[in-house]
């Protein structure tokens, strides 16, 4: 199969990172305007303004690109995957918007630096991917592994959503969701497919 990941939310916990990471900038500014769990941008969970939010960013980027740490066993798993003949396509909406100066243009060196570092195999990846459903068809994939909401409402018309559970993205459901909460289930969702694939061929 060729399986779609995204990246945050996905391969990490960014809902944990936003909330820390959120709370440390508001005490540090002297925001106190509440806190949404439910949004899935960082300017709704924290309701800050423009400014607030470029300043957060340009202050926090590298932290989430370089220190944020993988979900656990999602290198295990994807290494599992490939090795059983299936094919990794990293789907990614992030972009260079707050990479800024000598830094501008370098998200691609960045995402794979992150993805070597934590030893995260792929066979191919696709970065600043905001039409997700497209990138999807046209690379064939057969699975993708998504967190945000809109992304898996979208998807599910065209191919089978695996949904890593956020609170952002609680209540999602609908044909060709399936709703996953670890690496390790999804390992045994892909496994299942797969048997069942072959047992239907055998039938014929």
């Amino acid at each position: 199969m060729r399986i779609g990941v995204d990246i945050d939310g996905v391969l990490n916990d960014i809902a944990t990172w936003h909330f820390n990471y959120g709370m440390k900038f508001c005490l540090d500014e002297g925001i106190d305007r509440g806190f949404n769990p439910n949004e899935y941008y960082m300017e709704q969970e924290f309701f800050f303004n423009r400014e607030e939010n470029v300043k957060f960013w340009q202050r926090y980027i590298f932290d989430l690109l370089v220190a944020i740490e993988p979900r656990p066993f999602a290198s295990e798993v994807i290494h599992k995957l490939r090795k059983e003949g299936h094919t990794i396509v990293i789907l990614t909406a992030r972009d260079n918007q707050y990479l800024t100066n000598q830094y501008e243009g370098t998200i691609d060196f960045y995402i794979q630096e992150w993805l070597s570092k934590n030893n995260i195999e792929y066979d191919e990846i696709i970065t600043g991917s905001s039409n997700k459903c497209e990138k999807c068809i046209s690379n064939k994939l057969d699975i993708m592994i998504e967190d945000k909401k809109t992304n898996v409402e979208k998807l599910s018309e065209h191919l089978q959503v695996l949904c890593f559970d956020a609170p952002y993205n609680r209540g999602v459901e609908g044909n060709n969701i399936t709703r996953v909460y670890s690496w390790y289930e999804i390992y045994q969702y892909i496994k299942k497919q797969k048997n069942s694939s072959i047992s239907n061929i055998e039938v014929l």
